[in-house]
């Protein structure tokens, strides 16, 4: 009668460790990422081919006011260095709902090609794995971003990991509160290691802009 009970609890055990293996790596793989990420960029080329407000319009002498709303896309972000079809749209906004969909800028950091501090986070896995290999990128690799009035083309400076609680990295000049910026950074965060559950690191890359061009 034992050896039968414990047969039934190894048993049991076993086919709720497969149901959880099994949602692990629904998550992981997350089949609808794809089409969840073609919808946004599709959004955003719609976008760009209307006219832009008067009010955003490029002038001479200053970079153009991007427009953006809370979950909705803005900008394309490139790393030929993760890939080289790699490029995700980027919403408004760093809450859990909105990085479910990708990259997210983070609310109050500066805006693509702006002075200061343009910060976008991500998942390492789930919503398409995006910054999956965040860590593995060196100084001197490239990281482009375009919006509807330009691409703005930063090299990449350093990568470090910090404690989830260390906001200094969202500085306008990153890591250097309180100094004030004269140049255009990029910082993209991520969690590490990569798991499913919290860790209280994060991987952060840091760029200085280097050129504007044309989208």
């Amino acid at each position: 009668m034992m050896r039968k009970a414990v047969a039934l609890l190894a048993g049991a055990l076993i086919a709720a460790g497969l149901v959880v293996a099994g949602i692990t790596a629904y998550k992981v793989i997350d089949p609808q990422a794809p089409a969840r990420e073609q919808a946004l960029q599709q959004q955003l080329a719609t976008q760009w081919k209307a006219p832009a407000p008067k009010a955003t319009a490029p002038t001479a002498g200053r970079v153009p006011t991007v427009t953006v709303r809370a979950g909705q896309p803005f900008a394309l972000l490139r790393i030929p260095a993760l890939g080289r079809d790699w490029k995700f749209a980027v919403v408004e906004g760093a809450t859990l709902a909105q990085l479910s969909t990708g990259p997210g800028h983070v609310t109050g950091t500066q805006l693509p090609g702006q002075v200061g501090n343009f910060a976008v986070a991500a998942h390492d896995i789930t919503a398409g794995n995006p910054f999956l290999h965040l860590k593995s990128l060196r100084a001197g690799m490239k990281i482009y971003v375009t919006t509807r009035y330009a691409t703005y083309t930063y090299v990449v400076t350093g990568e470090h990991v910090v404690r989830y609680t260390d906001v200094s990295v969202l500085a306008p000049v990153p890591g250097s509160p309180g100094a004030m910026p004269t140049s255009a950074h990029i910082t993209l965060i991520t969690c590490t290691p990569v798991t499913l559950l919290f860790t209280p690191w994060r991987v952060i890359v840091t760029g200085v802009l280097t050129a504007t061009g044309a989208r």
